[in-house]
């Protein structure tokens, strides 16, 4: 295996995003004591998955990795990847829904929209890790790999390598 492996990139962005889980169990009824509190630490979970999670991660699968695969006449298994992109797009409205609750200050709707979402978020994460990036790994070549590496490369760098570490380090302040 090439020391490019853009599986690897995925996993740890996979790590960094599952440490959410912790953030927004500490949160649990945080805004009975301090609404304003629950408030700041909501907005910054909510920019966290907006562009984390789904500009630089989900971007990522979306348009090179499952690209790909759906090229490669060995990857048979299609569905997988509507499927893994029906997901993305039910996580996005998720946040959309989460954001509204959070206009309307109804912070126990944001609580277990939240929950239902890192919930969602975490087994989509086992079936990409466990199966779709083990398939993916069998039809490609090193050389293949090699090349989504770089592309995986090229979009952190289009889309800002400092934000993309700012937003872990955001996280992990949680």
């Amino acid at each position: 295996m090439s020391k490019h492996d853009p599986i690897q990139i995925l996993i740890a962005e996979h790590d960094i995003i599952s440490a959410a889980e912790g953030a927004i169990q500490s949160l649990q009824n945080i805004w009975e004591t301090n609404a304003d509190e629950y408030a700041e630490k909501l907005r910054r979970l909510i920019v966290f998955f907006r562009e984390y999670s789904d500009r630089f991660h989900h971007y990522k699968e979306e348009e090179v990795l499952f690209k790909k695969l759906r090229e490669n006449p060995d990857f048979l298994l299609k569905d997988i990847i509507s499927e893994l992109e029906g997901h993305h797009e039910m996580f996005r409205e998720t946040v959309a829904e989460i954001e509204e609750a959070a206009q309307n200050k109804d912070w126990p709707k944001c609580q277990k929209l939240l929950t239902g979402y890192i919930n969602d978020l975490l087994d989509h994460i086992a079936v990409e890790n466990d199966e779709l990036f083990n398939m993916a790994e069998a039809v490609f070549s090193d050389d293949e790999l090699e090349r989504i590496y770089f592309l995986f490369e090229d979009i952190d760098r289009d889309l800002g390598l400092e934000r993309k570490q700012e937003l872990a380090a955001m996280l992990e302040a949680l």
